[in-house]
């Protein structure tokens, strides 16, 4: 199999996961020393100025811990998520690692109930993808991750699962 045929099966075991809520298996996804960013302002350092989302694997674990594990109202019953991955265009780098670009599309239905804002809402996330990963071990691990949100610069409530 080639690196392009293997980032591309990665891309889209890690939406699946995420659609599957499975997401224990969604982090191990990720090197111990990856990072997360969903930026406001895309050519920014991210440890310098504010972002929607910017974090590290310890982060995502902890994310993760109170999604699947502690009762949160926001995701009690959780969200109905679908996410559909398209243009897809790998680039291998030397030492093992490889970098991809891609447009995602995830729609949300929040079907929650009074105390929840965005009841029966369908909502809908569009953006830019770009992951770098090394093969570790035998298998492909996430380093980065940025999802460029085309409305990145509007509002961005009740985001209370992993895009």
């Amino acid at each position: 199999m080639t690196v392009e045929a293997e980032i591309i099966g990665l891309v889209h075991k890690e939406a699946q996961l995420l659609d599957d809520w499975r997401l224990d298996e969604w982090l191990e996804m990720y090197d111990d020393e990856a990072r997360y960013w969903i930026p406001i302002d895309e050519h920014a350092d991210p440890e310098r100025t504010s972002s929607i989302i910017y974090e590290t694997k310890p982060m995502l674990r902890l994310r993760v811990e109170q999604l699947m594990r502690e009762n949160r109202l926001a995701q009690s019953p959780r969200s109905q998520m679908m996410r559909l991955i398209g243009n897809i265009v790998v680039t291998p780098e030397e030492g093992g690692l490889a970098a991809a670009r891609y447009n995602l599309m995830m729609m949300e239905l929040r079907s929650g109930d009074w105390r929840q804002q965005g009841l029966g809402e369908k909502r809908f996330f569009a953006g830019r993808c770009e992951i770098r990963a090394a093969r570790k071990d035998g298998a492909w691990r996430i380093l980065n991750k940025t999802i460029t949100l085309l409305d990145r610069k509007q509002p961005v409530y009740g985001m209370s699962f992993i895009l």
